[in-house]
Parts: C-alpha cells; structure tokens; sequence
C-alpha cells in the first residue's frame, strides 16, 4: 500500500461507506462486519455495532475492543494520535492501535460517531501506517458510518442504488449470477435483484418468460415501458396468504398488494429488478422514484 494507490471503487453497505481501490473486492461479510481482499489476500476488515441507549464511552470501548479481540483473535494496544491526520467529517473520535494475530500485524482505528453513536473497527493489515496521505490515511477519511440524508446508498458486488433510510436490511442473498436484498420498513418490504451475465441468461428465453422463471407467483399481464436502465416490464397483483382467500372477506386484510419491476441493462449486461409489498396499497411511487425510476 503506497501513497500513489488510487480509490476509485465507493463500497456502501448497511449504512458503512467508503472508497478502496479498484482491484479490491469483499470477501466477506454479514450485517455489521466485512472483509476485503485483493486476489485472496486481505487488505481491510470492518466490524461495527450501535451503543445501548446507557452508555459511557469509555466503558463501551473497552467492552467492544474486549469483544472484538476475541472474536478476530487478536490482540490491541493503543498507540498514539497519529501527527497531522485529520477526518472531513468532525463528528468522529478515533483510536488508533497496533494488532497482532494469526501470524499477521497491522494498524488499525476504533471510530465513534457522536452522531449516530455508532463505534466501528477498522484495521489494515500489511503492516501499513497512518502516513500523511498514505493510502490507509485516504481510505480513513472516505469513511462514513451512516446516511447523510432521507436516502441510503448501497453500493456492492455491481448493484449500485439508493432506498429510503427508514428501510432496514432485513435478508440478503449473493449466489453466483443472483443477487438479491431484502429491506422492511414498517408493513412494506422491498427486495432488490440482480442477476447476470444477462446476455447469457436471455440467450433462449425472453424478459416476460425469465421474470417468470424467477417469480413464478407473478400474476397476469405486465406492463411495458422506459425507464433509467432501460426497457422494463412491470406486474402489479394482490399476493394472497393462501389460494381462494380472495373470495373470503376475512382474509383481506392478509393480502399482500405487490409491485414488480424488471428490466435488462445492456450497458451492465445485468437483469435488474424491484419487488415492492405491502399491506396497505400499491407501492408505485416507490418503484417509480427507485432506480429503476421512470424517464
């Protein structure tokens, strides 16, 4: 890691951004944890949580560095501030250690949002310093734990697109070629897909019969039209908890009115798509205003 890296890669997940470099890819990670590498090798590794509503921070610090140890299996000693380092964003108060584990060492930064009161954990390994404008000093101040506005950004494995904040990531799935995301917020979910190469998944089978493929419950015609990414199809329905609760009053309430929305991308060569449901009524405005949003 030399000061001449370039970040050109913006990873955003559940509330954590940042930029890395290009070459940089997750190798895993679950809601409040990830793992970068490059070509196998780690380079970066995140873990954060949010503070109880009680707290002093310097208990909940050792409490979470006591935590964190353990669970990475590794030992911390705090070191000094480093000189001339500072963050764009002043809500922060950092940490900065030395750890050793596993047969590796490295650098690494405790974070505490005043803000959000979010504490998050982020160490490098290769032995790299805090250098000024070092790339480990870069990466330090492209870091954001949390939104800065009505939308939340989520930016990985290619999918690339904004929600409302108040929608919390509920399930996720990343299969080879088929990505999906879950989010829930109050009685409406939206799940965010992405499947591909599309070239290779629409080779003998059209648009209308892939959605189908994938969502075999999706109820009559669909709808044509333009949007961001291109040409898509949309079906709007009511799911049902089971067959025939339609003719049975009592159950209405039970039904689910959903909205789907598909559509190739030929510039990415992917298959997007979003499902929105809810309880209460039709979620097209959400459809329209996401990133599969209308021309």
């Amino acid at each position: 890691m030399s000061s001449s890296g370039s970040l050109d890669k913006l990873l955003a997940w559940n509330g954590i951004s940042l930029m890395i470099p290009g070459s940089w890819e997750v190798e895993r990670l679950d809601q409040t944890y990830m793992l970068i590498g490059e070509e196998e090798s780690p380079k970066l590794e995140i873990k954060w949580t949010v503070s109880p509503r009680r707290f002093t921070l310097e208990t909940y610090l050792k409490d979470f560095t006591a935590r964190t140890q353990k669970q990475l299996d590794i030992q911390i000693k705090e070191e000094a501030f480093p000189p001339l380092f500072s963050h764009p964003q002043g809500r922060f108060e950092f940490f900065f250690f030395s750890w050793q584990g596993g047969g590796a060492e490295g650098k690494g930064v405790v974070l505490f949002c005043n803000q959000c009161k979010k504490l998050s954990l982020v160490r490098f390994f290769s032995g790299i310093s805090f250098s000024s404008n070092s790339l480990a000093d870069r990466i330090l101040q492209s870091y954001s734990d949390h939104p800065g506005g009505e939308l939340s950004r989520w930016t990985i494995f290619g999918m690339d697109f904004s929600i409302p904040s108040a929608y919390a990531l509920t399930d996720y799935r990343f299969q080879p070629g088929s990505f999906s995301m879950t989010f829930s917020s109050q009685k409406t979910s939206l799940t965010v897909f992405s499947w591909g190469p599309a070239s290779f998944l629409l080779s003998k089978i059209d648009l209308n019969g892939f959605a189908r493929q994938r969502l075999p419950r999706l109820k009559g015609l669909a709808l044509t039209g333009e949007c961001r990414r291109g040409s898509f199809l949309e079906w709007a329905f009511t799911e049902e908890p089971f067959t025939g609760a339609g003719r049975l009053p009592i159950f209405n309430r039970y039904s689910r009115p959903t909205v789907f929305r598909i559509c190739r991308d030929r510039k990415d060569n992917r298959i997007f798509g979003i499902l929105a449901q809810s309880f209460q009524q039709f979620e097209h405005g959400l459809i329209r205003e996401s990133f599969l949003g209308d021309l």
